[in-house]
């Protein structure tokens, strides 16, 4: 009998990490970064896309379903990412090419703890592309509130912001998709978004400012298809946004 290749914890989170940024519907053998990944970690596309989708039916937050034979070990893998998704940013670190889905850390550092600031010829956020990468494709590429899709007006807006809670920094449900302006609002806490994830609007804003933050095509967020904003980290954004200076 031949012997399995079992999948290692690491080629899992490798894995893991392609899932997260990858929309559902692109998870198959012919996708190009499925196959350089498969490449890279020796397995045919079609085992990586197949893991893929065991990953997709152990997502909780995601509305369609992928395969339902996940591992032991790929649950592990998953709920060690739910606890704490710096857990997969060394393994993203050391992707390659195509699937290089953070900034390259300074030679000079060491470690690969929490989320942190660090500077070369500028300060630069470690993790923040993948966590940008995930939100974006929860939210297929479009504002929650404006539904643009144009990449270069769209920010992954914090729920709680960077400097405010290590352990969120990288935490999908800590994100939301929104334009620029809505993103620059968002995190001054001139708007916030209510227990049913309706838009709420500082009302002490000039009226130029008030009427283009309500010129918006949805006014309660357009749902992610996976990672849903966290109730609880809203919650703590709507104390700051009814705490603000009048």
């Amino acid at each position: 009998m031949a012997k399995r290749n079992l999948w290692s914890r690491e080629d899992i989170q490798r894995a893991l990490v392609l899932y997260l940024v990858t929309p559902f519907g692109q998870i198959h053998s012919g996708n190009p970064k499925i196959i350089q990944l498969a490449r890279q970690i020796g397995r045919t596309p079609g085992a990586v896309s197949l893991k893929m989708c065991n990953l997709a039916g152990i997502d909780e937050s995601l509305d369609r379903k992928g395969m339902a034979n996940s591992s032991a070990l790929d649950k592990q893998v998953w709920q060690e990412f739910l606890a704490n998704p710096e857990h997969i940013l060394a393994v993203a670190e050391t992707m390659h090419g195509d699937l290089q889905y953070t900034q390259t850390p300074a030679p000079e550092a060491h470690g690969f703890g929490e989320g942190t600031d660090r500077i070369a010829q500028t300060t630069q956020r470690r993790g923040q592309n993948l966590f940008r990468r995930m939100v974006l494709t929860s939210y297929n590429s479009r504002c929650a509130l404006t539904d643009i899709d144009d990449p270069r007006l769209l920010v992954a807006s914090h729920i709680i912001g960077w400097a405010e809670r290590a352990k969120t920094r990288l935490n999908p449900h800590n994100g939301i998709c929104l334009n620029a302006l809505h993103d620059r609002a968002f995190d001054k806490h001139l708007i916030s978004f209510g227990e049913n994830y309706e838009l709420l609007v500082a009302d002490n804003l000039p009226r130029k400012a008030a009427e283009a933050l309500n010129r918006v095509k949805y006014r309660k967020l357009h749902m992610p298809e996976r990672f849903l904003p966290s109730q609880d980290f809203l919650e703590a954004h709507r104390q700051q946004f009814y705490a603000r200076p009048g």
